[in-house]
């Protein structure tokens, strides 16, 4: 059974120029680390993951009610484990909660010093933010350098760390990720926080934890859950009619499959997660743009110290994927390979969209095992 633990950050000062007091960062870590410190990696969950990537986790007293049994279980449990790409027999795996999330780091449901939460008033976090603040964590273990794997989300705050901390970085795995948000995506998020917003249980965002707004983040889910399956199979997911209309619908009963399906994602979602939380997450994907990260001008400056650094990539696009298209995956590769970073693409079919790397991540295995004992981990 998987722990989690609790790193104090102390005074958090962010990019936006404010500061959290008492910061936390919630985290597990799998496999043992050795003597010299030199078999780490470090891993990054998606928009609305956890830290709990492996193993079973059944209570986090810190986060009820919202640890739900969905949560259980380890998000990544295939790909972690004795035999498997991260091997706990040869690695010693670190994954954080995001701050601004709400499984235990510091964020909108924290405790705010005046005794209340947070709420909307938690200040804005960027992808630097957060690579800062999970290098404190590494400080903590006495770790210089390690590999990391970023899926998704993941995968942009991985890229702000590599950048920012070219000298820590063994190498860097990405799956389904990139450089920079769409304007399609933008726009989603745009409608998924208006959702929220309209609910009228949102009060902007002063809600108390026990009535929050869940209709709107159940909306919100939907409206954003679109990109994070392949449409085109998205009757094969939902053959079966799951919706419960009392929690959103009035008078409307679905006659589609799809709809309950989409019913079902939105209001179990709501559940399990808060909607401040979504908002502040969704909002660093949206405002995500390296050079502001790192100080530079253009993307060449902002990568040419991984460049020097020789970090090698590796870049997994899927073909159905709609939050992160092939197309702007093939051109981020290509952005690397001119600037001279070496950067070995894989493109993986897939009937299941976005989410393909949590739900079959038996196609990425054989790679990211190579790739990482390539590095002698």
């Amino acid at each position: 059974m998987e722990t989690t633990r609790f790193f104090p950050l102390g005074e958090l000062a962010l990019d936006c120029g404010e500061t959290v007091p008492a910061a936390v960062l919630a985290y597990e870590t799998y496999g043992t680390l050795r003597a010299d410190r030199s078999n780490a990696v470090l891993l990054f969950h998606a928009l609305t993951g956890s830290q709990h990537a492996h193993g079973y986790n059944p209570s986090i007293p810190e986060v009820a009610p919202l640890w739900q049994e969905e949560n259980h279980e380890g998000w990544w449990n295939a790909m972690i484990g004795p035999g498997r790409p991260l091997d706990t027999d040869r690695y010693f795996i670190i994954c954080a909660n995001l701050l601004g999330s709400c499984y235990g780091s510091t964020g909108p449901c924290s405790t705010h010093p005046d005794g209340t939460p947070w709420g909307s008033r938690f200040p804005l976090i960027t992808a630097g933010d957060q690579a800062r603040a999970q290098a404190a964590l590494l400080d903590h273990f006495g770790i210089e350098r390690l590999h990391l794997v970023g899926p998704s989300v993941g995968g942009l705050i991985g890229l702000a760390f590599t950048a920012l901390f070219p000298s820590r970085v063994h190498s860097f795995i990405t799956i389904g990720s990139g450089y920079q948000p769409s304007m399609d995506h933008q726009l989603s998020v745009f409608e998924q926080i208006l959702a929220i917003e309209l609910d009228p249980l949102y009060l902007a965002g002063r809600y108390p934890l026990d009535n929050p707004p869940r209709q709107g983040l159940a909306f919100a889910r939907i409206i954003g859950h679109k990109a994070f399956v392949y449409q085109e199979g998205l009757a094969e997911r939902a053959r079966e009619s799951t919706g419960d209309r009392k929690n959103m619908l009035t008078w409307y009963t679905p006659t589609r499959n799809t709809q309950s399906y989409m019913l079902h994602q939105g209001t179990k979602f709501a559940n399990r997660f808060d909607a401040n939380s979504y908002i502040r997450i969704a909002d660093m994907w949206i405002n995500y743009d390296l050079r502001t990260i790192t100080g530079t001008a253009t993307l060449e400056q902002a990568l040419e110290p991984c460049r020097a650094a020789g970090i090698p990539f590796l870049v997994f696009s899927i073909d159905t994927d709609a939050c992160f298209r092939p197309e702007e995956q093939r051109e981020y590769v290509r952005q690397l390979q001119r600037i001279g970073i070496p950067a070995e693409y894989h493109l993986i079919r897939s009937e299941k969209g976005h989410d393909s790397f949590l739900l079959e991540p038996e196609l990425y295995a054989e790679p990211i095992a190579r790739f990482l004992q390539r590095g002698n981990a």
